[in-house]
C-alpha cells in the first residue's frame, strides 16, 4: 500500500474521531444547558412551597372549596375565594406550561406534585367549567393547560421519585 493512501486513511480516521468527539461534547453541553434551565423555576417553586400563605390557600382549595356552590362559577364567589382560586390554579398552570415547553422536567414535576395537581383540579373543576359556561368561553379557556396536565396525571400512574432522581 502506498504511503499517501495510508496518510489519507489516517486523515479520514482523525476527521471521523473529531466529528464524533464534537457531537458528544455538543450533546453533553445541550444536556447541561437544559438542566441549568430547570434551576430557576425550581427555586421559585420551592420558595412558593415554603410560603405559609400558599399552603393555607391550597388547603382551602382542597378542603373548603368543594363545600361551596359552583352555580355562579368563580366570579360568583367572594373576592378572597377568587384570589385563592387564581393563586393556586395559575401557580399549577405555570408549572404545567413550563413542563409542556420542556423548560423543566415533566417527570420531575409529575412525581413531585402529582397528588397536589389531581386534588387541586378536582376541587377547581366545577367552578372553572361553570365560569367558562357563564362567560361563553370555549373549553380551552381558563386554566385549560392545568386541566389537561392534571387529567393526564390522574389517568397515569405516578412516576417513582427514586427513578427520576437517578437520572
Amino acid at each position: 500500500m502506498d504511503v499517501s493512501v495510508l496518510i489519507n486513511i489516517g486523515a479520514v480516521i482523525v476527521s471521523i474521531l473529531a466529528l464524533v468527539t464534537s457531537a458528544l461534547l455538543a450533546r453533553n453541553q445541550f444536556k447541561a444547558q437544559r438542566h441549568g434551565n430547570h434551576v430557576g423555576p425550581l427555586v421559585e417553586l420551592l420558595k412558593e412551597f415554603r410560603s405559609l400563605e400558599f399552603h393555607r390557600n391550597y388547603a382551602f382549595i382542597r378542603n373548603e372549596l368543594p363545600k361551596l356552590s359552583s352555580d355562579l362559577g368563580i366570579s360568583g364567589l367572594d373576592e378572597e375565594v377568587q384570589r385563592k382560586i387564581y393563586d393556586i390554579g395559575y401557580f399549577f398552570q405555570l408549572y404545567s406550561i413550563l413542563a409542556h415547553l420542556d423548560v423543566i422536567d415533566r417527570e420531575f414535576i409529575r412525581s413531585l406534585l402529582r397528588r397536589r395537581y389531581v386534588e387541586a383540579w378536582a376541587a377547581l373543576e366545577p367552578f372553572v367549567r361553570k365560569e367558562r359556561e357563564l362567560q361563553g368561553l370555549p373549553g380551552s379557556s381558563i386554566l385549560n393547560i392545568l386541566e389537561h396536565f392534571a387529567v393526564d396525571l390522574r389517568d397515569h400512574p405516578p412516576t417513582d421519585m427514586q427513578v427520576v432522581l437517578r437520572r
